[in-house]
């Protein structure tokens, strides 16, 4: 019998129940708030600086939760360990595993007064199955989604989905009030169940963010600040003086300006956010052998990668998937750095020519030129392009560059990683490369009939993605954070979700 497969955090029982009904009894979160480690209470404004701007309030296309994370909540989250996923809007969940079904938490109301219920999970989760974006794949098996009352959803599948349940705790299942949605206001308008309203008329369009305190909310003990304001400013000294004036409470900082900021005496914290990597898209033709993806793994120096862009701060990892994650080898080494075999690894082959294009945003155009640094001392042309944030994103997918460095998203797991870069049509498989063997081996996971032969065919996709040099240079992306602790403490991010923290949890002084 297919088993759907959680985080191995999760646990899943023949019929996997994650029952937290008795943790609900006397608190209305889940489990009674540890005073040291939670918010204190409502009161003040919390006042963040990050160096990303709000497009819209779409949480379908956003990079991140750092606005949308303001208004909106989902049904499920995540611990800060970015894969344990916990309760939020929905409070137990039965996974059976083509049958599941929500029971939704009571009393929840939307910011326009209108009640959190399940049409509105209906409505929802409809809009992400029929809307695309990078999370469609995840409702790829989902055949009927049904309100069976009030507060209670059930969904039907038509196959395993591995990636539904650590997708549904991502920013793109966030709910927002049906009402915005009928009317098509929500990108410009949001409504959602979170801890603040969007405040438009203090806010300013490209510039600042304010939400305040929606005072219906199903959380209020726990809420944290009154009132929110995440203001955008490009420049990483900029970000830093704005602490230093004390117009901000929090920024985020680069590897150098951290530095600066713990000699100016400010609390400093960083946290691995994404994990980076080569990807080398076009292994149909510019990667097609396998020897010239192994000298170019060989060659390639992550360590160098950190110190230049984290100072240091980061970590060079094996493989893309995460230590609590199915599908992770404890014993796989990777690709260490050594020129050495990488050059005799080439002369083997006759020292071919080889030569392409590589494209990042400009913020990684440092670890671009050390890149083709690298792959000169092996007989390797690479040119550079390095388009801002906004166009790399708009471009680097379009098939006319056959590789990149950037972060994949490993924090839905092994079958979210398989359908976007090694399935034929994955939004990271630009050239429509078909690799039969990893597609054997994900059929042999979503046919597994429990969770130890599920985890152990995700691992052979690991060790099959290493053995034949498909991707390799992991190294994980640092956040930075700084903030006066004479205003505010307790910043606690989730890794994976990049320039926020868990504003609920934020302690003012």
């Amino acid at each position: 019998m297919p088993r759907d497969f959680l985080p191995r955090r999760v646990t899943l029982g023949a019929i996997a129940v994650v029952a937290v009904a008795a943790l609900l009894a006397g608190c209305s979160n889940g489990a009674k708030p540890d005073p040291s480690s939670t918010a204190g209470g409502a009161g003040g404004t919390l006042r963040v600086a990050i160096n990303q701007s709000l497009s819209d309030w779409e949480p379908l296309n956003t990079p991140n939760s750092a606005y949308t994370s303001l208004v909106y909540e989902g049904l499920m989250g995540l611990e800060p360990d970015g894969a344990t996923i916990t309760p939020a809007l929905a409070t137990e969940w039965v996974n059976n595993p083509l049958d599941i079904e929500f029971t939704l938490r009571e009393g929840v109301l939307f910011q326009d007064g209108t009640k959190f219920d399940a049409a509105a999970v209906v409505k929802n989760l409809e809009r992400m199955r029929d809307t695309p974006s990078q999370w469609q794949n995840a409702m790829d098996s989902v055949s009927a989604i049904e309100a069976v009352d009030d507060t209670h959803v059930k969904i039907t599948l038509d196959a395993p989905s591995p990636n539904f349940f650590p997708s549904l705790a991502q920013r793109g299942a966030m709910m927002i009030a049906p009402s915005v949605l009928d009317d098509g206001t929500f990108k410009e308008n949001p409504v959602g169940t979170g801890p603040w309203k969007y405040d438009k008329a203090d806010s300013t369009s490209g510039s600042k963010i304010v939400a305040t305190a929606f005072d219906q909310y199903w959380d209020a003990a726990n809420r944290g600040p009154d009132k929110v304001e995440i203001t955008y400013i490009g420049d990483p000294n900029s970000l830093l003086n704005a602490l230093r004036t004390g117009e901000q409470d929090v920024v985020w900082t680069n590897a150098a300006t951290t530095k600066q900021a713990d000699a100016a005496g400010f609390t400093t914290e960083n946290y691995p956010a994404l994990t980076f990597q080569l990807l080398m898209m076009d292994t149909a033709d510019t990667f097609a052998n396998a020897d010239v993806r192994k000298a170019i793994c060989y060659a390639m120096n992550p360590q160098d990668y950190i110190d230049t862009l984290f100072g240091g701060e980061g970590d060079v990892l094996s493989q893309h998937l995460r230590p609590n994650q199915p599908g992770y080898v404890d014993s796989l080494k990777g690709y260490s750095h050594d020129v050495d075999k990488a050059k005799k690894i080439m002369n083997s082959i006759g020292n071919p020519k080889v030569g392409f294009t590589l494209i990042v945003y400009s913020d990684l155009l440092p670890v671009a030129n050390l890149f083709q640094s690298e792959m000169a001392e092996i007989g390797i042309d690479v040119k550079v392009e390095a388009p801002t944030f906004n166009q790399y994103f708009s471009t680097y997918r379009n098939g006319q560059y056959p590789a990149t460095i950037l972060a994949e998203g490993a924090d839905t797991g092994p079958y979210d990683w398989y359908l976007y870069h090694f399935a034929e049509n994955g939004g990271g498989n630009p050239y429509k490369v078909k690799y039969p063997e990893i597609d054997a081996i994900a059929q042999k996971a979503l046919n597994a009939a429990t969770d130890d032969e599920a985890d152990k065919a995700w691992q052979d996709m690991t060790q099959t993605v290493n053995d034949e040099a498909l991707e390799c240079g992991f190294f994980t992306y640092t956040g930075f954070w700084a903030y006066d602790k004479k205003t505010v403490d307790n910043i606690v991010s989730t890794q994976g979700d990049v320039a926020v923290f868990r504003y609920k949890e934020a302690k003012l002084r």
